[in-house]
């Protein structure tokens, strides 16, 4: 697997929005407990969006990307309280996902972050086709986020991609330690439930992921981390993650980008993807 750096640069997106205050707080925080080198905090201003405002100012001969400069240095400074040096930005480009991708790429960025609003449950937006476009780590802060990561979940399928996700929180609990835990959810068809015990093949399908989770462990190193399974019955795999997470108030769900399919080789796993469409309450990171 790919050696994970020793210090994070970090890229923040901003929108100007109440959003920002709460991606700030939170970003404080994690330079603050983990190896940061260097935040650059980007804004990008649609030109579609804004066209007869751009006449408007051009008449007037104003450039509206130093007035967005001069306001997101304003909130930046109000609201991020770390002492990582940053670094501001203001770009200009009808597509928000290829503007943050390039510049990903060319700072070569090991982590991205995003705020997730609740009232945007459902679209994606920016951050689902971001993650199909970037090749650096990237993170959703949801509204609801509180400056703690004494629990990280990880969701597994036991195959080498999400051995990844693994990797990364090992990673992060050297920086700041924090309980680890594996979880993996599972259902069994109904329509066996007629012929079989129900019980018993929940016990028999049990004991079987058990044993997969030791043999995952052993191939990858991976010692002393606690494995759960879950019984989605009628919820979706998801809905049985978040449900999990927050019944054991879990401070950040840690997953890979890919699934086991080869088939998703070139895109983000559909799991993955639906997470990020849900509303989660802690922050979901996506590991490259």
């Amino acid at each position: 697997m790919k050696k994970i750096k020793d210090s994070f640069r970090i890229m923040v997106a901003l929108d100007l929005s109440n959003m920002d205050k709460i991606v700030l707080n939170y970003v404080s925080y994690l330079s603050q407990i983990w190896n940061v080198e260097h935040i650059d905090f980007i804004h990008n201003i649609k030109q579609s969006e804004l066209h007869n405002v751009f006449d408007d100012f051009v008449e007037e001969n104003i450039q509206l990307e130093n007035i967005i400069e001069r306001e997101l240095t304003r909130v930046v400074q109000n609201n991020y309280t770390g002492s990582v040096k940053y670094e501001i930005h203001v770009a200009s480009d009808n597509y928000t996902e290829s503007i943050l991708s390039y510049f990903a790429k060319e700072n070569k960025i090991d982590l991205a972050i995003l705020g997730k609003k609740s009232d945007l449950q459902g679209t994606g937006g920016v951050s689902l086709k971001l993650v199909n476009m970037l090749d650096c780590h990237m993170m959703l802060v949801p509204e609801e986020v509180e400056n703690n990561l004494e629990y990280i979940l990880l969701p597994t399928d036991f195959t080498a991609n999400s051995a990844k996700s693994f990797q990364m929180a090992l990673y992060l609990k050297e920086q700041q330690d924090c309980h680890l835990e594996a979880l993996h959810v599972f259902n069994i068809p109904q329509v066996y439930f007629p012929y079989i015990d129900r019980q018993k093949a929940i016990d028999k399908t049990q004991e079987h992921l058990e044993r997969r989770f030791a043999t995952f462990a052993r191939r990858f190193k991976f010692t002393d981390i606690p494995f759960k399974h879950f019984y989605r019955q009628d919820l979706s795999v998801v809905d049985s993650i978040r449900k999990h997470a927050r019944e054991e108030n879990a401070d950040m769900i840690i997953m890979s980008a890919k699934g086991g399919n080869k088939l998703t080789s070139l895109f983000i796993g559909s799991i993955t993807k639906d997470m990020l469409l849900q509303d989660f309450r802690m922050p979901v990171m996506v590991v490259r």
